[in-house]
């Protein structure tokens, strides 16, 4: 049970960074190799120092960003853990009105020296009425 609630606190702490728009503070959590699907993008960006410009430009463009997991679920296996579930995005652009947006994610952690570094993170829309 420590690797999981190790791992819960790991990812609250990533939602936090989020939520703080702190990319310096959630880029700590990322492996260099990390892969990511952002919600908002077709594409993956293959690596640390490719995310973190995307990361730092998104934060810097919004007047408030908030993330809010719904019933997040954890599993640890080996030297990976798995955080995944659904969750709302309110976000407001600088230039723009306030959106709402539901969202399914994983994030992939694995266990670096000790702690958990996110490798992997992919968000995508609900389809649309679900």
């Amino acid at each position: 049970m420590a690797d999981i609630d190790d791992l819960a606190a790991t990812f609250g702490q990533v939602v936090a960074a989020i939520n703080r728009r702190d990319a310096g503070a959630y880029s700590s959590f990322w492996h260099e190799q990390i892969v990511a699907f952002p919600p908002l993008s077709p594409f993956a960006i293959d690596g640390k120092a490719a995310l973190r410009p995307l990361a730092e430009a998104n934060f810097a463009n919004a007047e408030s960003f908030t993330l809010t997991p719904i019933n997040p679920q954890c599993r640890v296996i080996g030297n990976t853990g798995i955080v995944w579930g659904h969750m709302s995005i309110a976000l407001k652009p600088k230039d723009g009105p306030q959106r709402a947006m539901f969202n399914r994610f994983t994030f992939v952690f694995a266990k670096v020296d000790g702690r958990w570094q996110e490798v992997a993170v992919h968000g995508s829309a609900l389809p649309s009425g679900n």
